[in-house]
């Protein structure tokens, strides 16, 4: 899926989508799966939170964005994806729905108080 795409999903429906992909199950199979899958995914997202903001926070192509307001998240999640497939991370599953997810907290939530890359 492209980064427009996860942009229609809710963030339930992203959170199961990320669980499913890391768990390699698919998603629908169940309600109870689905469930399971959005709680995964849910947790992974939280566990990897520093992580994922050394890799984004301080990157050159992000900070011009963390300071505007009113900003387009759509195009904020674009520029992170952008930026996620530049580091060649093959770690990171679902590079677009990542961004999606970090561009709806909003880069500067998202990037406050961010540890500096290793």
């Amino acid at each position: 899926m492209t980064v427009e795409q996860y942009w229609t999903k809710t963030d339930d429906e992203l959170y199961a989508l990320l669980g499913a992909e890391l768990l390699g199950e698919g998603v629908g199979l169940s309600p109870e799966g689905d469930e399971s899958h959005r709680r995964f995914g849910k947790e992974w997202f939280s566990n990897k939170h520093r992580e994922l903001q050394r890799k984004v926070c301080h990157d050159e192509r992000i900070q011009p964005l963390l300071g505007t307001t009113g900003s387009d998240r759509l195009v904020d999640a674009i520029t992170v994806a952008e930026t996620l497939r530049l580091l060649d991370d093959a770690s990171l599953p679902a590079i677009g729905l990542v961004a999606v997810l970090i561009a709806r907290v909003g880069l500067g939530e998202f990037c406050r108080n961010a540890p500096q890359p290793r």
